[in-house]
């Protein structure tokens, strides 16, 4: 098995059928699986899952995402792993290009760009990650969108994610991560697409009042310096100039596959 896909789900039927479609278009012609790890769905998301004899479905309840995460790595047989949540996809070039270039490094881990959409589904803006930080940037920040990430299997055998968290528990897992020595290494396709939409599990959860940065002092002088020599070495890597086009492809509503070319397009953060 070459790649195992974990998507963590729970009362996302509006979304979850167009990250399987997704998936399924995105590693077409691969060796993959496609495990989904649903926390006790009430929605009609468990029955379509059920329903899909190409998913690898662990059913819940769970003690929440990062749990549920864990439940799902632990049985992947994937030699690289992605963490894609119910309401994001994959763009199928991006996602090929960060494979191949994963290969061909030998890096720990590949990430890139990510399409920012909203809710319906239409471009906001091209979150441009590029820059390879340094253990002390995820210390400020958090370098990577996980929709955009992808790593091998034993940097997650190494460290599970933290399941005490229910949100920012990517961060904290990330963090850790960088600090055992994670090799980077990062491609300017965008790989995932986001959608910012008011059903989303931060939006759910109201005030978390969680904190991955809880023992950073983010206004010491070597935090500041820190984010300056990124943003400079963001500036000169071309981190803020804008394509000149983007071609990408997402599911819509419609169950359908559209292309799209957007001309210049906006950057954000």
């Amino acid at each position: 098995m070459d790649i195992s896909i974990v998507t963590p789900v729970f009362n996302s039927f509006r979304w979850i059928e167009l990250c399987v479609h997704s998936v399924r278009h995105a590693l077409q012609g691969r060796g993959y699986e496609h495990i989904v790890v649903d926390g006790g769905s009430t929605d009609g998301t468990l029955e379509y899952l059920k329903r899909q004899k190409d998913i690898r479905l662990i059913p819940g309840p769970d003690k929440g995402m990062y749990h549920a995460l864990n439940k799902g790595m632990a049985t992947a047989r994937g030699r690289i792993l992605g963490h894609l949540n119910a309401d994001e996809q994959y763009d199928r070039a991006g996602l090929a290009h960060a494979l191949q270039k994963l290969d061909q490094t030998g890096a720990d881990a590949v990430f890139g760009p990510t399409i920012m959409l909203d809710e319906h589904l239409n471009f906001l803006y091209l979150f441009n990650q590029i820059t390879v930080p340094r253990p002390i940037d995820a210390d400020w920040h958090m370098p990577v969108q996980t929709c955009s990430f992808l790593y091998r299997r034993e940097i997650w055998e190494r460290y599970p994610y933290p399941a005490e968290y229910r949100v920012v528990g990517d961060h904290a897992w990330f963090r850790r991560q960088m600090k055992l020595g994670l090799k980077l290494i990062s491609v300017r396709k965008p790989i995932g697409f986001f959608p910012w939409h008011q059903d989303d599990i931060a939006k759910r959860l109201g005030s978390h009042g969680e904190n991955a940065l809880a023992d950073v002092n983010r206004k010491s002088l070597p935090m500041r310096l820190a984010k300056l020599r990124f943003r400079i070495h963001h500036l000169l890597e071309g981190g803020l100039m804008r394509p000149k086009s983007m071609d990408w492809e997402c599911f819509g509503f419609d169950q359908e596959l559209h292309h799209k070319l957007t001309a210049r397009p906006q950057l954000g953060a």
